[in-house]
């Protein structure tokens, strides 16, 4: 006999059966991102994962591939800012820039991946300023995706800046090149077939929703993207 445990906050209850579990779902003690595992020692997934169980409401949406072109989004236009100041007469941006690009630290051929992980470390604090003064970024604004604590508030500065670092550590591997190929993946498969939540949001008890789907809308965006992309590299 299948012997169910479900978790809280580290805390394991059970074991139970199919039907009591069920019971505890009907009574709300178990959500849809509760933690459940068919066997004590197997692996912990999100409750609504176990397509055995019923939900009074629609299983919880989430779109990886929706918020990793957000973030890219936020990316590219955080890299046209710092070449617009770079090309600009704003004191010792320029100098800076080219420090950093080529430093006596530097090793040559590594230029690109050094201003990549620095503009990916810039970044974090400005995100984190975003968050906690509007509640959104510009890619995320664009696509609909909302970051924000369970009763809906925006995050403190300093949740924002845990939460972005996080994302830079665990999701983008520090921009490290090939390894961030893997955290990426690792990062869908959490998000996507596990815990329904990345493990950084889950951790800080963040909740993240989008707005609801037009096809026509965010196609629009997809090519405004797949344009600045292009622009990027042929521009």
């Amino acid at each position: 006999m299948i012997e169910w445990f479900y978790k809280i906050e580290k805390e394991i209850h059970g074991p139970f059966t199919a039907e009591e579990l069920t019971e505890l779902i009907r009574a709300g003690h178990i959500k849809k991102r509760t933690l459940v595992t068919k066997h004590k020692c197997g692996e912990w997934l999100a409750a609504e994962i176990y397509t055995q169980f019923e939900w009074n409401e629609e299983k919880t949406k989430v779109r990886p591939w929706l918020r990793l072109w957000a973030r890219y989004l936020d990316s590219l236009l955080f890299v046209y800012l710092i070449q617009l100041l770079d090309r600009s007469s704003v004191p010792f941006v320029s100098p800076v820039i080219d420090w950093i690009m080529y430093g006596p630290f530097i090793i040559p051929g590594t230029e690109e991946y050094v201003m990549t992980t620095i503009l990916l470390l810039v970044w974090i604090p400005l995100e984190s300023l975003l968050l906690s003064l509007v509640g959104t970024t510009p890619g995320k604004f664009l696509f609909g995706v909302k970051v924000r604590n369970p009763d809906g508030a925006r995050l403190s500065l300093r949740q924002a800046c845990k939460r972005s670092f996080l994302v830079w550590w665990r999701g983008e591997a520090a921009g490290v090149p090939v390894i961030y190929l893997f955290t990426y993946a690792s990062a869908y498969q959490t998000l996507k077939n596990k815990l329904r939540q990345t493990t950084w949001d889950r951790e800080m008890n963040i909740t993240v929703s989008h707005r609801p789907t037009c096809i026509w809308l965010e196609a629009l965006y997809y090519v405004i993207v797949a344009g600045l992309v292009y622009y990027s590299f042929f521009g």
